[in-house]
């Protein structure tokens, strides 16, 4: 039978025009498809006809013969099939009301509040809700509000009749129409948001909104699982079979049992078998997808696969895109309706092989605003206009709904925003730095073994994780075991999900919180975890981390073992943990086993620490920095412990010991591996026939922003990338980095600059595969600036970014074109290097044992070692040396410690005797030196140091500083600064002092070692 599409020139009006068209016109077509309930592997369905005949009967019982007056709302409370609940709204519509469509989720409080701001006095129930709908009643009650309850098993005879194909014709049944012109501003029906910021709230929706949700498609889509209620039910059950004349693929209805709970196997089975050509599904289960290739070789042969409700797993769905699964991020609310541009409205190429998948474009009929925040994102606005309405008004003396969603643009594709937070979920710390917690989030709901989770950790110094135990995977409240074996299984993907999180967002091991199954984590009507909700439901448990964390901490009584070393160590150890515990603990059992639970092991680990900080002897001291925060959850036995913390302080010498922990073994064994293996030589000499183009990264710090600007206001330079954390807006954090260096923020405006977010330690750089390839084919200059500077961390955990400096030498000879590769290492890589010997010479040290003064100067020395081998291709590392504010403007920032140390020394009322040539760069002339060396033809050496030629003492620049300041400032020894300092910190307010202390104290020899060093003969 030949289907006849309706017209959608606003000739048919509302929903029961439509209806009424699909009875007549195409009677036999269906309108529900679904598995048969009776007939393995064959289909069963439901047409428009009995469609429309069943909304005669029921309108015929709720208001028999249009008696009464019109548009009462009507609560449909209700879990049930979608074949059931879609005929009860039609009968609804039919007999002149108004439907009102309530999660059954929602609690008896929220239920009630729409019932009193609607005036609404009438719900229908059904079994499953019945005791909802009763409580409900007896709340409104006690209130003087009488409800009229109906359970709509009055409808029984109908729905029977309807599911097993009895209907009689419509003819026979003709519900009176109204006689009353319709007003198209009333409400259609009513919807409610999601409650996930408070009480839900009511939300009517017109029924002139109708005419502009209407699109007509040849695409059979699956609503499999879809409860109607929700505003996408609605729009897939109801509009989209109505105005396309094509069938919808659900459930097989279940009546009068409840429906089918939709999970990803079921959902999946049921759009295969009947044939679904486009669907829409929760993240969750494509993620559960993506691990079965016959389910992912099916959504390759879909026209549209729509996800919405929450975000994709990044890796998953680069992964299914990347094998042409069509993706296409939803993106909607009720309060706004649907604004992106359907699936009709894109090219084929934005679906099939999309690496744009997770972004979205909105509709040519939407107009949105975009409000900076500061941060690199933008929160939407979107505004009425005569093709588009939003359904609620927020913003003052404006038609206009601002989403409170926060998005970033694509770096490259105009037309293009990923959704990133909500204004409300973004978690301010309290140093002041700002976690969107979406990303991580979303990674971690990806793993089969989690329900549910949210990140916590407004103003405090660290985020932590709130996690719920997927059911298949749930322990026995109580059982220290097997938490302690869920947290290390899931710590895999809490530690993945790190990758896209700055360091001060990170997630540790101790900040973990596993949720009760007693205490689910609150979830909104499409079943995402209410943030807000969950964080006060848990807050107790939170509250009691952040205790455990600053008072084991902060703990200055913590006794020192005799010995670090064997029984000595062992029976320290021991003793602590008995009586955190009280009782006597085993050595070889594991703590876990024996009581241990996630608290005790923070509060354990950290009297490791504090005994490891009250030691007299300053390496076992500075071993304390060494400590991995997942200490205890690593080794779970006290021998273990044990022998851990013992390699970790090494064997007590007479000789001075090394403070760092840095071995000049482990920087050979470092070298070794990352020499090894390096691509061959290249003879590539294109250079000077390609326009320059440079890749830059660590654009934003100190000495990166400064070479940013001088490639930007080079005309020598075509193009230039820059490459930086792939969280928030990197534009935006070169504007705000450029700002504070007094830089021409206009700079990063130019045309010439593409910033991009990635990390060298992801595949591909963490960019899209074309993307990458595009900078590697343009690029002819590479400047490896990016690295953490931290001299307290230990060396093995600078590895990743050596591990990067190896990735772009693969990826430099990877390509066919030559690529110059500049690495900015340090001066610091001779921090032992002996005065007597001369100047540090511009070669390869060939020593590793003057590189071990601390984890950050013994990374450079094995990136310039390791770098060595690869000469061939054009490498060279360029030795910084200390930098001081540019010559343009004197800008030199409060947070370096030469700054600081000035700072201090006004308060302190002294400054530091130090000796040995000053040798600081202007940071204008580093980046004018880039320039240099980048724009030079000729073959670059493979080490440069980057110091002043012309040095001066440190007693003529501390003679210049009290001129500056008119202070009598007395010159005192070092050493005996450092203990005025550490004496004012002990009680100063001065952040400054604090972490001048923990950087300064530590690092005397080195800073007076290597920021004053000898400069090389050149």
């Amino acid at each position: 039978m030949k289907l006849i599409l309706p017209p959608l020139d606003g000739s048919l009006a509302t929903l029961i025009d439509f209806a009424d068209f699909q009875a007549r016109h195409n009677a036999l077509l269906p309108w529900f498809i679904f598995p048969s309930p009776s007939s393995t592997g064959q289909l069963a369905s439901i047409s428009f006809a009995e469609l429309a005949t069943s909304s005669h009967q029921i309108a015929s019982i709720l208001r028999p013969g249009r008696s009464g007056p019109d548009n009462e709302i009507i609560v449909l409370l209700l879990h049930t099939d979608n074949a059931i609940y879609v005929p009860v709204v039609l009968g609804v519509l039919r007999a002149g009301h108004i439907p009102f469509f309530v999660s059954p989720r929602n609690s008896v409080e929220a239920v009630c509040h729409m019932l009193r701001l609607t005036g609404c006095r009438r719900l229908l129930f059904n079994n499953p809700t019945a005791k909802l709908a009763v409580q409900v009643n007896a709340d409104m009650s006690s209130e003087g509000i009488k409800l009229q309850l109906e359970n709509i098993n009055i409808f029984h005879d109908i729905f029977s009749d309807l599911l097993s194909g009895r209907l009689t014709s419509i003819d026979t049944l003709p519900y009176p129409t109204t006689t009353v012109d319709i007003d198209m501003n009333l409400p259609m029906v009513y919807l409610h948001s999601s409650g996930s910021t408070g009480l839900p709230k009511s939300i009517p929706i017109p029924r002139i909104l109708l005419l502009q949700n209407l699109r007509q498609s040849d695409t059979r889509f699956g609503a499999v699982g879809l409860p109607t209620f929700h505003s996408m039910g609605l729009v897939l059950q109801i509009f989209y079979p109505l105005c396309t004349s094509r069938p919808v693929a659900v459930f097989t209805p279940q009546y009068p049992a409840p429906p089918l709970t939709p999970n990803a196997k079921a959902v999946i089975e049921a759009c295969k078998l009947t044939g679904c050509q486009g669907l829409v599904a929760p993240p969750s289960f494509i993620e559960s997808w993506s691990r079965s290739q016959d389910d992912v070789d099916y959504l390759k042969t879909l026209t549209v696969l729509v996800f919405g409700g929450g975000p994709l797993s990044i890796p998953v769905g680069d992964r299914m895109a990347s094998e042409g699964v069509p993706l296409s991020s939803g993106y909607g609310g009720t309060e706004f309706g649907g604004p992106t541009a359907s699936w009709d409205e894109l090219r084929p190429d934005e679906l099939q092989y999309n690496p744009n998948w997770a972004w979205i474009r909105f509709s040519n009929y939407v107009r949105t605003e975009w409000e900076p925040q500061g941060d690199g994102t933008y929160e939407l606005i979107i505004h009425d206009t005569d093709e588009y309405k939003v359904r609620v008004y927020n913003v003052p003396g404006r038609n206009a709904y601002a989403t409170r969603d926060l998005f970033v643009p694509h770096p490259t594709e105009a037309g293009l925003w990923r959704i990133v937070a909500r204004k409300d979920d973004v978690i301010t710390l309290s140093t002041g730095e700002k976690i969107v917690p979406i990303a991580q989030e979303s990674r971690i709901n990806a793993s089969p073994l989690v329900s549910g989770c949210v990140m916590f950790g407004r103003e405090q110094e660290q985020a932590g994780l709130l996690v719920e135990v997927a059911a298949e995977h749930s322990f026995e409240a109580g059982d220290e075991a097997a938490l302690a074996s869920f947290r290390n299984k899931i710590w895999p993907t809490v530690d993945d999900a790190n990758l896209s999180s700055p360091a001060f967002g990170r997630i540790y091991k101790e900040m973990i919180i596993v949720t009760y199954p007693a205490k689910p984590l609150p979830r909104s009507g499409k079943n995402t975890v209410v943030r807000k909700q969950a964080l006060a439901f848990y807050a107790r448990e939170i509250n009691a981390l952040y205790t455990t964390i600053k008072e084991s901490t902060a703990a200055r009584d913590v006794p020192v073992p005799e010995s670090w070393q064997g029984e000595g160590l062992r029976a320290w150890l021991q003793n602590e943990a008995s009586s955190l515990l009280r009782k006597v603990i085993l050595r070889n059992v594991d703590l876990f086993h024996q009581g241990l639970d996630s608290l005790s092991a923070t509060f354990f680990r950290n009297r490791i620490v504090g005994a490891l900080r009250s030691s007299a002897d300053e390496s076992i001291q500075q071993a304390s920095w060494n400590v991995p925060s997942n200490l205890i959850f690593d080794y779970s036995t006290i021998e273990a412990l044990a022998e851990f913390v013992s390699s970790l302080v090494g064997p007590l010498r007479p000789a001075s010991p090394n403070p760092s922990g840095v071995r000049a073994e482990e920087i050979d064994s470092l070298i070794i591996k990352y020499a090894r293996g390096l691509p061959p030589k290249s003879t590539r000499t294109d250079q000077a026939t390609r326009p320059t183009v440079v890749l830059l990264t660590g654009a934003t710090g100190n000495i990166g922003s400064h070479i940013l600007a001088s490639l930007l206001d080079d005309a020598r330079i075509a193009q230039v990338y820059t490459l930086d954390r792939p969280s928030g807006d990197p534009a935006a954090r070169l504007r705000s980095a450029f700002g504070d260096r007094l830089l021409p923020v206009d700079l990063v405006e130019s045309p010439k600059l593409v910033c991009l977010g990635g990390a060298l330690s992801e595949d591909f750089f963490g960019l899209q595969k074309p993307m990458y390839d595009e900078v590697l084919r343009s690029v002819t200059h590479v400047v490896h600036n990016a690295w953490t500077v931290n001299f307290n961390l230990p060396l093995h955990a600078f590895e990743d970014q050596i591990s990067g400096v190896r990735k772009l030498v693969d990826a430099s000879a990877s390509t066919s074109r030559s690529i110059r590769l500049l690495v900015t290492s340090s001066i610091g890589v001779a921090t032992k290097w002996d005065p007597v010997r001369g100047p540090i010479p511009e070669r390869l040290l060939n020593d590793p044992s003057i590189a071990t003064t601390n984890g950050y100067s013994a990374s450079k020395y094995v990136v310039e070692e390791a770098t060595a081998a690869a000469q061939g291709h054009s490498v060279m590392c360029v030795r910084m040396g200390q930098v001081c504010g540019p010559q343009a403007t004197g800008a030199w920032s409060m947070s370096e410690w030469i700054p600081m140390m000035l700072k201090s020394s006004i308060t302190l009322g002294s400054l530091p005797r130090l000796s040995g040539p000053v040798t600081w760069v202007p940071l204008d002339v580093v980046g004018k030196v880039y320039i240099d060396w980048i724009t030079n033809p000729e073959q670059l050496p493979l080490i440069v140091n980057a110091v002043h030629p012309r040095p001066i003492t440190w007693e003529l620049v501390l003679k210049y500083v009290k001129d500056a300041l008119e202070i009598d400032l007395r010159s005192i020894p070092l050493s005996e600064w450092v203990d005025r300092l550490e004496n004012s910190a002990a009680t100063a307010s001065l952040e400054d002092l604090a972490q001048l202390v923990r950087g300064f104290g530590q690092t005397a020899r080195f800073i007076t070692n290597v920021c004053c060093s000898l400069p090389s003969n050149s």
